[in-house]
């Protein structure tokens, strides 16, 4: 009887992926045939290409050692082996509309997208309406599957706008990308901060073919709220228990702005197997009763594919992408990185506390891609401020991550 029934689960299978018509006995549709597909994830699609269905995700199991600034507690060193992120996706269409759900599993759950997309309109004019990504800055935007460093830049992440709800216009094409959204804050936020933002990127590509790549951005976010600090990670983050040290500037006394603006530029290029990317930042925060907050920041990413594969790109959205292996080897990336974070002249003012202040961090790093959906990262990340944090003014790291996603 198991016999049996073993046969008709793999004589069903064997029909799922055959293209044609559906086999007598298998699997049935009043609509266009199916087809299965299973590279990078579990998705099933209509032959005609109007609807979709996919199960994807992302994996991400990190080790981090630490000390000096960038540990929360004076004169110890921290250790952490724990999921950076895990997080189960789904995503498809159906003809004009596309959606996209991710949810992260880790600590006690959390909402990270959740959206709907018009395309109707075209590449160029693409309507999306829910929780997503603002679209601040090349580093940012990217996909956290596939920067280059485990973590993303110092300056990326002291102006990160986040995932909120609103209302997003986009598209690209082969010479330009855009967006353009206005948000209120995210599903799960954990302060009530943002009440409106107006966000917009544009990028142009000047150059693009197979081994040259040129890439030219802009970017503004205007938010209204309640803001209280303006500040960064120092190139590491631990576990729940122990998280790293900020540089950052911060109201006293319960203080806080009710705008922030904060302004852009990125710039980028692919020569080959070589890459290059750089941003600049610069925010501030103003209120009636409260005095200016402002900090800019900006970071240098050099990197080489030893293994001679080019650094992929999607115009839709100018944002890199995975490096694909070409043998059965894997593929193999070095880079180095300088990131910088700067106050301006927080520190004659009484009703602003400075903590760290100015801060440096050079990453060098190197990552194996180990097939299209494995990929394995080591990073060493060296930290310094220029006023001390519980007692430390600089600090080292070794970060480690193994990657699966689908």
């Amino acid at each position: 009887m198991m016999q049996r029934v073993l046969a008709a689960m793999a004589g069903g299978f064997m029909g799922l992926m055959i293209s044609g018509p559906a086999l007598a006995g298998t699997v049935t549709s009043d609509g266009a045939d199916l087809i299965l597909k299973t590279k990078g994830g579990f998705e099933v699609t209509t032959a005609d290409g109007d609807y979709s269905f996919k199960v994807g995700g992302r994996l991400m199991l990190d080790y981090n050692a630490y000390d000096g600034v960038i540990n929360t507690v004076e004169g110890q060193t921290g250790s952490d082996i724990w999921f950076r992120r895990a997080r189960l996706e789904i995503k498809g269409k159906a003809k004009d509309w596309s959606y996209l759900m991710s949810y992260n599993l880790t600590g006690s759950g959390s909402i990270d997208q959740l959206h709907a997309s018009y395309n109707g309109f075209g590449k160029m004019t693409v309507l999306t309406m829910g929780q997503q990504k603002e679209g601040f800055g090349l580093d940012d935007t990217g996909s956290s599957k596939w920067i280059t460093g485990i973590e993303r830049a110092l300056a990326s992440d002291a102006f990160d706008t986040g995932n909120n709800v609103g209302l997003k216009l986009h598209g690209g094409n082969d010479a330009i990308s855009y967006s353009l959204g206005v948000y209120k804050e995210s599903i799960d936020a954990d302060d009530n901060a943002l009440d409106t933002g107006v966000t917009g990127r544009i990028v142009y590509r000047p150059i693009i073919d197979d081994d040259l790549l040129v890439h030219l951005g802009a970017g503004f976010t205007a938010r209204d709220g309640e803001f209280d600090s303006l500040g960064a990670r120092l190139g590491v983050r631990g576990g729940e228990d122990r998280t790293a040290n900020r540089s950052r500037v911060r109201y006293a006394g319960g203080l806080s702005g009710d705008e922030q603006q904060s302004y852009n530029l990125e710039a980028a290029a692919t020569f080959g197997q070589a890459h290059i990317q750089a941003e600049y930042f610069s925010s501030e925060v103003s209120g009636a009763t409260a005095p200016d907050l402002e900090a800019d920041g900006y970071y240098l990413q050099l990197g080489w594919v030893l293994t001679g594969e080019n650094r992929g790109y999607k115009n839709g959205a100018g944002v890199f992408d995975k490096i694909k292996p070409s043998g059965p080897g894997g593929a193999w990336e070095v880079f180095a990185r300088y990131d910088a974070f700067n106050v301006d002249g927080a520190e004659a003012d009484p009703a602003i506390t400075v903590e760290g202040g100015d801060a440096t961090v050079i990453t060098l790093g190197a990552n194996w891609y180990i097939n299209s959906n494995a990929k394995l990262s080591l990073n060493y990340v060296s930290s310094e401020t220029d006023q001390l944090i519980n007692g430390e003014d600089d600090g080292d790291a070794i970060v480690a991550r193994l990657q699966f996603a689908f």
